[in-house]
């Protein structure tokens, strides 16, 4: 049918790794890419609708029937999953906002592609949209991990974004949590709090600009360990004309600033071991703004931001899962001379629990 075609996603799986089990597709991996699709154009729908959205975008029960979407029967192949856009009950199908909502949702998918910041934001043109969007693309596509690279096609099998420029954009773009009307994290120093209004002070170092916020009771014992020190608020931010924090709503959490050096150790997955005990610590300091975490370890070739101490360590952890399964081991042959001397370092240091 002809609205099949205008709404139409081929998702196509393609394996990383040869051998036993190249050609299985494990169920998580579908998953998370149909459900990653599926929230987008759930978004996408209410967006181009004018509806708005709340703190945990939550979508209504009728952009739920009407913008369902379907799975055809997979092709052979890597692993080729066609989907199209059609409502759960057809007798009040409009396939013409199907079809808006699926050149919208490829338009969005195409400035992932291409790392255009200025085109995804003109796509998604509210921004309370934003960060929602790019979390449910985010789970379509680093919901593949490393063992599988995933592509969005059209109904012609033209690649409209795969994974692996997907997962640049999508940091680059997540990254920049500073824009007006998004979910956005500021760091700065405690300068005052009123408890009967519960209302505090921010002082920016950048700027040294003040900017306060409400918040909730639960976040005072937060504040009162950490008075005059450096915090992280988590809320809503609204920027002046040239981009510089100016107020915050909606404020969800509060953090302490922590820039202590993180022992390597405690960053193993849970099936290495170190081969002996060392005290390899990977340092951690904070951008000139101090609004960004860096981590550093020579040693093993880690560098690494995150606007959290947590995401950071997330990162961190995730580094090392990967550095294991794809440097240390990987056959010799497989790897440049660097990566062979970063294999016999990792080699040296930890060791299977099972070995």
């Amino acid at each position: 049918m002809d609205h099949e075609q205008e709404t139409f996603f081929g998702l196509h799986f393609e394996p990383r790794h040869d051998g036993e089990g190249a050609h299985v597709l494990p169920v998580h991996n579908l998953v998370q890419a149909l459900e990653g699709l599926q929230r987008t154009i759930y978004l996408v729908a209410m967006m181009n609708e004018g509806r708005e959205i709340k703190t945990r975008a939550r979508v209504t029960r009728d952009i739920e029937e009407r913008f369902q979407l379907h799975c055809a029967t997979s092709e052979a192949g890597s692993f080729y999953q066609p989907t199209f856009i059609a409502e759960r009950d057809r007798s009040l199908f409009s396939p013409e906002d199907a079809a808006e909502v699926a050149k919208i949702t490829r338009d969005l998918l195409a400035s992932i592609s291409n790392a255009d910041e200025h085109n995804f934001n003109r796509t998604v043109v509210d921004s309370a949209f934003r960060t929602p969007i790019l979390a449910s693309l985010g789970k379509m596509f680093f919901g593949q991990g490393n063992q599988y690279r995933l592509s969005i096609e059209d109904k012609a099998r033209n690649v409209i974004v795969d994974s692996t420029s997907a997962i640049d954009s999508l940091e680059r773009l997540q990254q920049a949590r500073l824009s007006p009307g998004t979910h956005s994290i500021v760091t700065g120093y405690f300068n005052k709090v009123d408890f009967k209004e519960r209302k505090l002070s921010l002082l920016l170092p950048s700027t040294g600009r003040l900017i306060s916020c409400l918040y909730e009771e639960d976040i005072e014992p937060v504040l009162l360990e950490n008075a005059r020190d450096l915090i992280q608020v988590v809320g809503t931010i609204e920027l002046d004309e040239n981009g510089i924090p100016q107020r915050i709503t909606d404020v969800q959490e509060v953090h302490p600033v922590n820039i202590d050096d993180i022992y390597l150790i405690e960053l193993l997955p849970n099936y290495l071991k170190p081969n002996e005990l060392n005290n390899l610590r990977v340092t951690v300091e904070l951008s000139e703004d101090k609004q960004t975490y860096f981590a550093k370890l020579d040693e093993l070739g880690i560098d690494h931001a995150a606007y959290t101490r947590s995401d950071l360590v997330d990162a961190l952890e995730a580094e090392l899962d990967f550095l294991w399964r794809n440097i240390a081991q990987e056959d010799d042959g497989n790897l440049a001379p660097k990566a062979r001397l970063l294999k016999a370092e990792l080699k040296k240091l930890f060791k299977e629990i099972s070995e």
